[in-house]
């Protein structure tokens, strides 16, 4: 969610609540410009601290939203790696491979990039989706170790 996103939010509160935008400045210590602003999409930045006494005023929570592009870190990951490889691994077969720690030879390269390229955030997204009762994250994460060290893959975080 953006500013311009959260502002359209803060007015829609605003009005339900019958408050003016002079209101909601002078509750949040701001000027009627900066509100006015925020709510029309048009202010650059806030900081976190003022914008959090904007929405607390308003019973407003700041929630973390995934980008429309993560809704599915498997997926994500598995187009990713796959761009520059004949063979496709679609994110079931990723799933799979995470869980079990075996892998077919022709998808050890993808697999490799996943260790070494894919960015941390989608590869642990990618984990926690992938993860089961009865293979949790912990054990995947084992996986993705024990790949890393047989492959010597260059990302040391492993």
């Amino acid at each position: 969610m953006n500013l311009a996103q959260i502002g359209g939010e803060i007015q829609k509160r605003r009005v339900e609540a019958g408050l003016l935008q002079e209101h909601v400045a002078r509750f949040a210590g701001l000027s009627r410009v900066t509100i006015n602003q925020l709510e029309n999409g048009t202010l650059k930045e806030l900081g976190y601290t003022r914008l959090k006494s904007v929405m607390d005023i308003l019973g407003l929570d700041i929630e973390t939203v995934q980008p429309s592009g993560m809704r599915s870190a498997l997926a994500v990951a598995a187009r990713s790696v796959s761009t520059s490889y004949k063979d496709v691994l679609t994110p079931d077969m990723l799933a799979e491979m995470l869980r079990s720690g075996e892998a077919p030879e022709k998808f050890h390269p993808h697999l490799m990039a996943l260790l070494d390229e894919t960015p941390l955030s989608v590869v642990v997204k990618a984990v926690s989706e992938a993860a089961t009762p009865e293979v949790p994250a912990k054990k995947i994460m084992k996986n993705l170790r024990l790949w890393a060290k047989q492959w010597y893959v260059c990302r040391t975080v492993w």
